[in-house]
Formats: structure tokens, C-alpha cells, sequence
């Protein structure tokens, strides 16, 4: 626990590693793109029933094991990963996701570990891990206790994450504390108070527009477009979000992600998975044109092979071509892949 840093302290430290991380990214384009960011989805299994969720399965089904899980780590950080964030399904579900933390930061020594999780286990668990953490993105999709529990289907959770920030901000100022808001139908009304309780909290909040679209092999489906407010709604909501984030509020995403929907979604060409590897919690390298057909599986194959596999090489142009995510960290790796001063703009893109 890093308690008695003074908030000057607190930010050269942070300053100095996301100094780092913008040279690894301006490398990783000058090499033609290598990916050095490690998405891990440690688990399918969530203990919330969010309707909106695209990959919840709550089944341990065929997840690697934490020796399987320590190979795939030493063997992605001599392949030049530094980077990874943790999710899921729900991380913190997995019994031995302190010694996957420890492991990752301690022995394969990524410099920047990432976890993005509900929070409801957190206030247990984060003095067994916090140290090892560099970014903590919580998910919270309404100000309102009642709404958010409702949507998550998990009694209990606002509060928990009440808690989680408080034990944070006390014991481990050295992490980048985030929400993230993943906006629907049920939410979008919520915006303004949003904000607000960022501001009043001092936390950045990522507003993101759920993601409905998913291809496979035989064709795309829109499995969550019901789901989805309208785009008229959200053109609404960002223009007051920009608004929010030029008059300082607590507002992670850059201009450019908000001017993204505003008068309706653009279209941009995708480069993010030239920075991001996702592997998926039974070791599939995922193949996000043709879900059902993974490049390879770190079971049976090295990370290295993995990358060298003609097949990898081409998914990594082909994903060009696609443009159907709305996350802010897909489309705005792919801004900045295409204009870099954008990394040090004011209004682009940040780290928290």
C-alpha cells in the first residue's frame, strides 16, 4: 500500500508509466504492428445477469489452469507483451486470480496490469492484489443504486462498489480508478447524473455505446440491437458529454470518441488488433471477424508460433476493413494508429 504519496508523487509515478506505454505504442506501429497489450478473459462465469452481455456463460467450461496461465504469460512477455488487462465474465470469480496478478506482474513482470470487473468481491479481495494493480476499471451503469443493481441482477453491487472506491482511494492511490458505463436503452437517461457523481467523486468515467454486432463464419448478427438506445439518443448525450469534458468534469473519453457518434456513428478503419491480442478463458486466440473459428489455441500452440502464423498476419489486415465495435478503446487505438499526435493532444486520447 503506497498510503502517504502526496497527489504530486501520485502523478509523476503514473505520468512516467503512461509515458511508456505511448513509446511502446508508437513502436509497435513503426514495426508494421506488433501486438504488446495481452487481453486475457480469465472467465465466462459472472455472478450479474446483465442482458446486454455478450459473452457471460457462467460455466468453468474448459478454462485453462493457472500453470497453463503462468506458460502462456512467460511466453508472452519474451514475445515483447507488457501490457494486459484482465476480464471476463467476472475475474475476480477465479480462486487463483491473485496468483494470476502476482504471477503476471511479479515473474513475467508485465510493467501495467488492467482489471476490469463488477466489484462486488473487491472490498475481500483487493488487499490480497491491489499492490500488483495498475488500473482498476469498474463497471457501474447507473448513479442510482436501485437501477444499477437491477441491470446488473446482482443485489448488493452499487453498494460494494461504493466501498471498493473507498478502500482504494485510501489504501491504493497509485491505481487508476475508472468507471465505465456502458450505455442502452435502460441507461441513457442517466448521463447528466453520471457525470455528476464522477465529478463529485473525483473518478473519470468511460461512457461506451453497447455492442450488439457479432460475425462468424457463416454471417453477422445483431444479437443485442433491441437493446441499444437510439442513434439520435446518443448523438444527444455525447454533445453533452463533450460539453461536460471541455468544462472539466471527470470524463475519460476523448473528444474525438464523443465526436465519433455525435450526428450519428462514422465509419473508421480498425487497427486495434495491431496493439491487442484477445485470448479467451479456454486459451482461443480470438478471431473477432469469425468467432467461431479462433486463429489458434495456447494450449496446443506457443504465443510466438501463434503470431507467426500466416493466418494471425492476415486477420491483422483484414480487421481493417471492419468498423462494427463501439468501444473508445477500439476506436480511438485506431485514431491514433492513424494521426500519433493525437496521444498528446488535448481532447485525445487519455489514460486516466
Amino acid at each position: 500500500m503506497e498510503q502517504n504519496l502526496t497527489n504530486k508523487e501520485i502523478k509523476l509515478r503514473k505520468s512516467k508509466l503512461f509515458a511508456r506505454l505511448a513509446l511502446a505504442a508508437k513502436q509497435a506501429k513503426e514495426s508494421g504492428g506488433k501486438p504488446f497489450v495481452f487481453h486475457f478473459l480469465t472467465t465466462l462465469r459472472c455472478n450479474c445477469d446483465c442482458e446486454s452481455c455478450l459473452w457471460k456463460d457462467n460455466s468453468a467450461k474448459n478454462e485453462l489452469t493457472l500453470e497453463e496461465i503462468k506458460r502462456i504469460y512467460m511466453e508472452a512477455k519474451k514475445v515483447g507483451f507488457f501490457v494486459s488487462i484482465l476480464w471476463g465474465g467476472e475475474p475476480t470469480l477465479r480462486k487463483d486470480i491473485t496468483d494470476i496478478i502476482k504471477f503476471a506482474k511479479q515473474k513475467a513482470r508485465f510493467a501495467y496490469i488492467g482489471m476490469v470487473t463488477n466489484g462486488f468481491l473487491l472490498p475481500k479481495q483487493i488487499s490480497e492484489y491491489g499492490d500488483d494493480l495498475d488500473l482498476i476499471l469498474l463497471s457501474l451503469d447507473s448513479p442510482v443504486r436501485e437501477e444499477h443493481d437491477k441491470i446488473r441482477a446482482l443485489p448488493g453491487l452499487y453498494d460494494n462498489i461504493m466501498k471498493s472506491v473507498e478502500i482504494m482511494k485510501k489504501d491504493y492511490p497509485l491505481i487508476s480508478l475508472q468507471f465505465s458505463f456502458s450505455i442502452s436503452k435502460y441507461n441513457i437517461h442517466r448521463v447528466d447524473e453520471m457525470i455528476a457523481l464522477g465529478d463529485r467523486l473525483e473518478i473519470p468515467i468511460a461512457f461506451n455505446v453497447i455492442n450488439t454486432i457479432r460475425h462468424y463464419s457463416n454471417g453477422d448478427i445483431d444479437e443485442k440491437g433491441e437493446l441499444s438506445a437510439t442513434d439520435q439518443e446518443i448523438s444527444d448525450a455525447f454533445s453533452r458529454i463533450l460539453e461536460a469534458k471541455k468544462n472539466k468534469s471527470h470524463v475519460l473519453n476523448s473528444e474525438m470518441y464523443l465526436k465519433h457518434f455525435i450526428g450519428g456513428k462514422k465509419s473508421y478503419r480498425c487497427h486495434a488488433r495491431k496493439v491487442f491480442m484477445f485470448v479467451n478463458s479456454n486459451g482461443d486466440i480470438e478471431d473477432c471477424l469469425q468467432l467461431d473459428k479462433p486463429i489458434a489455441n495456447l494450449r496446443e500452440t506457443s504465443v510466438r508460433e501463434a503470431m507467426n502464423l500466416p493466418q494471425f498476419q492476415q486477420f491483422l489486415k483484414d480487421t481493417e476493413n471492419c468498423d462494427s465495435c463501439n468501444s473508445p478503446t477500439m476506436i480511438d487505438t485506431s485514431y491514433v494508429w492513424e494521426d500519433w499526435s493525437l496521444i498528446t493532444k488535448s481532447g485525445g486520447i487519455s489514460f486516466g
